[in-house]
């Protein structure tokens, strides 16, 4: 599995972070025969190493200008979070945002397919930009995800998302995932819009 690497992220980060959604994909994949204990000894090694740099935990929203700018540590599209698959961004603008994101072999739920919670958290985090990207940020408030049929891992996936109507502080947005041409599951979530000033930002990734 290749991740892309996003233009502005310090490339050591985003190298780490690709490595290790490596490392998780060949540790889910390894077979009886693997030396585990060893590998497990090498890993455990490293988390050391890197322990010993750790400062204040990272803020992951870093702005919300413009559709929302999130740091790399975002889990679900942030390069220099091993949890993000990540989603990489192909449009972003009033009306509609689209992703491309490729999920594998520890995203998986039923065989061969993309564990349920995965799908809801990527429709989740796209109607949120989605709401973002018009101008008005928001948390969501509910969630209904409809899955059509089951969602194939290791397959280039499309995920998009658009501000139907806003109510007030109620953002209505829908969202679809899709391999291919098939529609996958589709979202429909009530977001409830906030001002930036009631969050803490960073300019700092």
């Amino acid at each position: 599995m290749t991740f892309p690497i996003v233009d502005g992220v310090p490339p050591g980060r985003a190298l780490l972070g690709s490595r290790i959604r490596e490392l998780i994909d060949a540790s889910v994949c390894a077979g009886e025969d693997a030396d585990l204990a060893a590998a497990a000894s090498r890993v455990e090694a490293v988390t050391t190493a890197l322990r010993a740099t750790a400062g204040s935990p990272p803020l992951l929203l870093a702005a919300l200008e413009g559709g929302g700018h999130l740091s790399i540590n975002n889990p679900l599209e942030g390069p220099g979070n091993p949890l993000a698959p990540p989603l990489s961004w192909t449009h972003i603008g009033p009306d509609e945002v689209r992703a491309e994101v490729l999920l594998g072999a520890a995203h998986e739920g039923p065989p061969g397919r993309v564990h349920g919670g995965w799908v809801a958290a990527v429709l989740d985090h796209v109607l949120g930009r989605a709401t973002a990207a018009a101008g008005y940020p928001g948390m969501t408030a509910s969630l209904t995800i409809d899955y059509h049929r089951g969602t194939p891992y290791a397959v280039p996936l499309v995920a998009e998302g658009r501000l139907e109507r806003r109510d007030g502080r109620k953002l209505h947005a829908t969202g679809t995932l899709r391999a291919g041409d098939t529609v996958c599951a589709s979202a429909k979530a009530i977001l409830v819009h906030f001002s930036a000033d009631r969050f803490p930002v960073s300019t700092r990734d």
